[in-house]
């Protein structure tokens, strides 16, 4: 997508008949540029779900997080390392 962005910025600039108004211009480059910043900024989303009982993509299966000092129990899969049932992850007890 960030090259389809690319190509058509530098397809608008080899057109002879672009806007002689700076004003038109301008605005036509603020709105390249926001949306090349916006593209660059919304983040990688994987495809497919974990299903229940695959391993728990937050603490990769190790049931709990923390910088190896300071540990807690994961809260996704509460503390089992496998991804819960539940779809909120909150099963009645």
């Amino acid at each position: 997508m960030r090259f389809l962005i690319v190509l058509l910025i530098a397809l608008a600039g080899c057109v002879a008949t672009l806007p002689d108004d700076a004003t038109i211009s301008a605005d036509l480059a603020c709105e390249t540029a926001r949306a090349v910043v916006l593209e660059r900024a919304r983040p990688d989303v994987p495809d497919d779900k974990p299903k229940p009982g695959d391993k728990c993509p937050n603490c990769e299966g190790r049931g709990y997080v923390g910088d190896g000092t300071v540990k807690v129990k994961c809260q996704r899969c509460n503390g089992g390392g496998k991804v819960l049932a539940c779809p909120d992850g909150r099963c009645p007890q």
